[in-house]
């Protein structure tokens, strides 16, 4: 892997649409999958358990923010 290769984890985002609705979106690559895929294919990194936790973390708090934010929109 090159040093500026990247990645995307998970986003949250908020689009205001041209009605003047909000859409919310999160997505968000799965904690099991990517474990699976990492301890397969790069079995030496050492930090595939932590950013596995923090996938589960950064989901638990993105579903939690689109569970909220349904009381403003």
């Amino acid at each position: 892997m090159s040093r500026n290769a990247r990645t995307k984890l998970f986003t949250l985002q908020a689009y205001l649409q041209q009605d003047g609705n909000i859409l919310l979106e999160c997505e968000s690559v799965s904690p099991s999958d990517f474990e699976s895929v990492m301890n397969k294919g790069m079995p030496e990194y050492e930090g595939t358990y932590s950013v596995a936790s923090l996938l589960k973390y950064l989901i638990d708090t993105g579903n939690e923010v689109l569970e909220k934010s349904k009381r403003f929109i």
